[in-house]
């Protein structure tokens, strides 16, 4: 899911970055990423589909593209939302403001034409963009077009207000109607000019009338990333259960399990107290086998596992690799004594390949305390007396050998080793420590060790 680095193409020389951030504002996306040299480009997309990419040295104060990051839905890399984008054009190439043109008139309307070269006031000169636009409101107005050159007309007051033509424009007698229907906002304005409508509807998104109306707007164009970046900025203001299960059904549509487990994360971060939202995350983590994120909530927010869940988890303890994972000792207790109510005759097994995992790490009297809420449970297992059995012999020079045997029953060649050393030089005539030690390296694959070993066997049964 870490897509954050890319290669952004300027005439073929390929330019690398990686993504800072993403903003979805009216229609429009745009990806700020920074380059090794830590140059700042801007990537632009008009739903979903890759437009051009531009060097940044300044940004035009109230320029679309300050507005998409003050008032647009902005989330920080990594994010699906940016590799989303990333995937359904690559590779990206920078392209010339004629390429631009060129390219818009052949995808777009005369209309979103106009609209999406405002985006790009802080990259062309204004003047430049301003007799484009005018040039599609000229053509509708050639052909009598009025309405759709008022359109036009809309987006140069938004554009360039204090320009003279464009007050002229405004003030038109021949368009008054339709600037009474603009000022009206009517469903039928909206049906018929929807950059006006999300526009205004964007505008009082936190109206719930306008809410509801920009939703389904979006669903209408099929922008389903659109509506999950509203549902999740929404929920955040007004955390409820109305705003999340469309969330989280428009995330199971589309979304993989990896990456709307990120989502559901970082909503999980602001809010805290939703429980609806951590008990969805909480099962997530279950299915996708996040152990450790399972104890986390286990511990801080007292979540209980199923019995079913209890299930998927012992058969993961019992096959979990206990030397290329890094459980906390604290938090798995908790998820031992669930595992091993259910599961009894595991107990013994399981109990056994975490006490070898913390030996390596913690001393005896750390694990005899880390046990003792199992013990409280299953007090029968042998690992209990083994445990207390070590710590009691632990500093006794007589008794090695029972040290370093059991130290050997949990792997712990390293330490049964040391015992044996110490049992061989304390009774230099018994053959046992030295089998043992050419036992445990021959274990070890160090063959060389094991065979002088297994030789002072031989040699001192020789000589007795």
């Amino acid at each position: 899911m870490n897509q954050d680095h890319f290669v952004l193409y300027d005439h073929k020389k390929p330019i690398r970055l990686h993504a800072e951030r993403v903003s979805f504002y009216l229609q429009g996306e745009i990806i700020e990423a920074f380059s090794e040299s830590n140059e700042v480009y801007y990537l632009f997309f008009y739903q979903y589909r890759f437009l051009t990419a531009v060097k940044a040295t300044k940004l035009r104060r109230q320029s679309y593209i300050e507005h998409a990051f003050k008032k647009g839905m902005v989330f920080m890399a990594p994010h699906p939302f940016i590799n989303l984008l990333l995937t359904f054009d690559h590779p990206c190439h920078i392209i010339s403001f004629k390429q631009l043109v060129k390219k818009l008139e052949t995808l777009y309307t005369p209309q979103e034409n106009a609209f999406i070269l405002t985006f790009f006031e802080s990259f062309f000169p204004r003047k430049q963009l301003f007799n484009e636009i005018k040039s599609k409101y000229y053509e509708y107005r050639r052909n009598g077009q009025m309405f759709l050159g008022y359109r036009i007309v809309r987006i140069l007051m938004d554009f360039v207000p204090k320009h003279s033509l464009v007050k002229t424009l405004a003030n038109d007698i021949g368009f008054h109607k339709y600037a009474i229907l603009y000022n009206q906002k009517s469903e039928e304005l909206f049906a018929k000019d929807v950059i006006f409508a999300e526009k205004t509807l964007y505008s009082q998104k936190e109206n719930d009338q306008c809410f509801q109306k920009l939703v389904s707007h979006l669903e209408k164009q099929s922008r389903w990333i659109d509506l999950i970046a509203l549902l999740s900025d929404k929920l955040t203001v007004t955390p409820s259960t109305d705003y999340y299960r469309p969330l989280i059904k428009l995330l199971e549509q589309h979304l993989n399990e990896n990456e709307a487990a990120y989502i559901l994360e970082k909503l999980a971060s602001q809010l805290p107290d939703f429980l609806p939202l951590q008990q969805d995350l909480f099962t997530n983590y279950i299915r996708i086998h996040k152990m450790e994120w399972v104890l986390d909530m286990m511990n801080n927010r007292d979540f209980k596992l199923s019995d079913e869940q209890v299930h998927t988890f012992g058969d993961m303890l019992d096959h979990l690799d206990t030397k290329t994972n890094s459980l906390q000792p604290e938090k798995l207790i908790s998820l031992l004594k669930s595992v091993m109510v259910l599961f009894p005759k595991n107990a013994e097994k399981l109990l056994n390949l975490y006490v070898i995992s913390l030996l390596k790490t913690h001393d005896l009297a750390y694990i005899k305390d880390w046990i003792k809420p199992i013990k409280e449970i299953h007090g029968n297992l042998q690992v209990f007396g083994k445990i207390d059995t070590m710590q009691a012999i632990s500093d006794e020079l007589d008794d090695m050998q029972t040290l370093g045997e059991l130290y050997y029953e949990f792997r712990q060649m390293d330490k049964a080793i040391e015992c044996f050393d110490w049992e061989m030089e304390l009774k230099p005539t018994d053959p046992k420590p030295l089998q043992w030690l050419a036992k445990i390296y021959r274990e070890k694959g160090m063959n060389q060790e094991s065979d002088a070993y297994r030789q002072l066997c031989v040699n001192l049964q020789k000589w007795a």
